[in-house]
């Protein structure tokens, strides 16, 4: 008997390998969020209830710091049904509004998106959906250095103001937006002082995130983001930032913009350390002693500047 006797059902097999299986150690953007509760990871550390992890670069941690990148309000409605939540609708905002959902109206037509959330209140379809704020930027030190991988590559983090981290994520970029700073760009203009306010002001400092609680309506306390304002970082160091921005946008777009249709992908389940993963107390080896206070990777307060043209990327 031939398998071309049951050629008919070709079409409801299952092939899988829908998509490459990437590692979080191999992503590009690596998610920070606090531990609801001591559990062993993929890699077999367990992380520390109350504690940050850096997913696929360092685990429990007390704080870090970072330089923003990007910044990206979103909007998304979520559907929970069984303990298990799925995305019924999403908009990302794109350009000035009228901004639009990925779900259709009626007659096929894509659904606009209420500009507020008092709108969105009133309006029965779009009321449970919620604004988040996509955080992303360059992992560093206190001083404004960044933090490089074994293979002298940056490391881009992400976090994600929502629910009750939502408020002060959007306070803190709110109060950049508001800072009188001195105009980088020339020549002046309303223009340009506009787009340094939005899009610059919030890269001008090292960006410091540490733990904080909030009693959720249920009673229960809920871990949010504490972000402040670090040190100022010069001209020269913000230039390469802004530059940086320009070259890694279409990879957060591809990340993060979900209309895109594009799934989460899974990750392996390797118990070994993978190579490039940095210690996890941030600590070096007794073999390389002191050479960090020594390093040619520039901090801000020496009156150096950093520069990625020399590193991996």
């Amino acid at each position: 008997m031939s398998f071309e006797d049951y050629a008919d059902l070709a079409g409801t097999g299952f092939q899988g390998g829908g998509g490459e299986i990437t590692s979080p150690e191999e992503e590009f953007f690596h998610s920070v969020y606090v531990s609801g509760s001591d559990r062993k990871n993929h890699i077999n550390i367990v992380e520390q209830i109350g504690k940050f992890q850096i997913r696929g670069v360092q685990y429990n941690l007390e704080e870090l710091n970072m330089i923003i990148v990007h910044t990206k309000d979103i909007l998304t409605k979520i559907k929970s049904e069984n303990r298990r939540d799925t995305t019924e609708c999403f908009s990302y905002k794109e350009a000035s509004p009228p901004w639009y959902g990925t779900s259709k109206l009626g007659d096929g037509n894509p659904r606009q998106c209420p500009q507020t959330s008092a709108e969105r209140a009133v309006n029965d379809f779009c009321s449970p959906c919620r604004a988040q704020i996509v955080l992303a930027g360059v992992y560093c030190k206190a001083d404004g250095t960044p933090i490089l991988t074994e293979e002298n590559k940056p490391i881009f983090v992400f976090l994600r103001g929502k629910g009750m981290k939502y408020s002060n994520v959007s306070n803190y970029l709110n109060d950049a937006y508001k800072e009188d700073l001195k105009p980088l760009f020339e020549p002046v203009t309303e223009q340009s002082k506009e787009f340094e306010k939005s899009v610059v002001n919030n890269k001008r400092f090292v960006t410091k995130i540490t733990k904080g609680q909030e009693q959720s309506k249920y009673g229960s306390n809920v871990n949010i983001f504490i972000l402040t304002r670090g040190v100022e970082l010069p001209k020269e160091s913000v230039m390469s930032i802004l530059k940086l921005s320009k070259q890694t946008l279409e990879k957060f777009n591809d990340k993060f913009d979900w209309s895109k249709g594009k799934l989460a992908v899974g990750y392996g389940q390797s118990k070994a350390i993978p190579e490039g993963v940095l210690p996890i107390d941030g600590s070096k080896s007794e073999e390389e002693g002191e050479e960090e206070s020594t390093e040619e990777t520039l901090a801000p307060e020496s009156g150096k500047v950093f520069s990625f043209d020399d590193i991996n990327f």
